[in-house]
Order: C-alpha cells, then sequence, then structure tokens
C-alpha cells in the first residue's frame, strides 16, 4: 500500500507522520501492495478533520474524523477505517465466478483486438460486482455513471440501474 498525505491549514510534523505510519501498518495487512490510499487533513478554527479515501474492492471507501487533537483523528481514521476494510471484505465474499478474480478494478481486461461487428468498436471484460441495490445506487454516484450493472446479492439475478434524465433510477431486473 502507498499513500499520500495532503494537509491544509497547519504544518504536519515528523512526529505526526511517523505517528500516522505507524497506525497505518496494522491496516497495510487487508490491502494489497498496489492500493493507492488518499489522506487528507484539515485544520478549521478548532478542530482537526481527517479522511482517509481508497479505491478497493471495486468500490470508493472514505472515512471522516474531528477532533480538536490530531492524534485522536488519526486513532479514530485507522480504527474507522481498519472496521471499514474489514466488513468490505465481508461482504465481498465470491459467490459468483465473476468475483473469482476479485474486484480490484472494474475494467479488468480488454479482450483481443477480434472483429465481432462492424458496429461494434471494441471489447471489455468486466468483472460483476454482487451488491446490494442500495450499495449499487451509492457506487453509481460515486463513479458518476448512468448506468450500473451488478448481481442483486439478495435474489442472486443480475440487475441494471439507470438514471433517467430527470434524474430518476429504475431498477431492471433480467429474466432468463
Amino acid at each position: 500500500m502507498d499513500y499520500r498525505v495532503a494537509t491544509k491549514g497547519f504544518n504536519f510534523t515528523d512526529a505526526m507522520e511517523s505517528y500516522l505510519e505507524k497506525r497505518l501498518e496494522k491496516i497495510d495487512r487487508f490491502l494489497e501492495d498496489n492500493v493507492h490510499l488518499e489522506i487528507k487533513f484539515e485544520k478549521d478554527a478548532v478542530n482537526y478533520v481527517g479522511k482517509f479515501m481508497v479505491h478497493y474492492l471495486g468500490k470508493d471507501i472514505v472515512v471522516t474524523e474531528t477532533d480538536p487533537d490530531i492524534y485522536v483523528v488519526i486513532d479514530r481514521l485507522s480504527d474507522s477505517f481498519e472496521k471499514k476494510l474489514k466488513r468490505e471484505k465481508d461482504y465481498v465474499r465470491p459467490r459468483h465466478k465473476a468475483n473469482f478474480k476479485g474486484l480490484g478494478e472494474t475494467m479488468v481486461d480488454e479482450m483481443p483486438e477480434e472483429e465481432v461487428s462492424e458496429k461494434v468498436i471494441g471489447v471489455k471484460r468486466v468483472n460483476l460486482m454482487i451488491t446490494s441495490v442500495d450499495e449499487a445506487i451509492d457506487q453509481m454516484d460515486i463513479m458518476k455513471h448512468e448506468f450500473f450493472v451488478f448481481r442483486n446479492m439478495e435474489t442472486n439475478e443480475i440487475n441494471m440501474l439507470i438514471k433517467t434524465k430527470d434524474g430518476k433510477l429504475v431498477l431492471y431486473e433480467f429474466e432468463e
């Protein structure tokens, strides 16, 4: 895991950085090497605001904490981030062959350049995310997509969410 720290409104000292590194060692056990963690700290009038952000298992995971003490913010961030990572790993257990490769990136492979039809310009292989409808809505909003295809974890069926022109969502449940 690699990470980048950005601060606003105060100087991030070496002591703070070493404390953060110590807390991140605990989290590093759960993440693969190719994961990039964005860390932001901001000082307002009274409190420090900390935020951890990572794209992991096909989702954007964000944790935010606030406290007057920067070290308490770091502790709370690392603890809540670790809990959220554990929950996401348990949540995305492989139930379908699409998940056996893992969901680290949505677009995994680009298929070889073969002519399927003159109207189709390319083929992409995408891992199908297993999630609830509410999580799918959140992921669709985070990625700012107009549609989202997923396997519904309650019904184990393939579903598709489409955003209409007026901003409402339509859920398609496919029958076989």
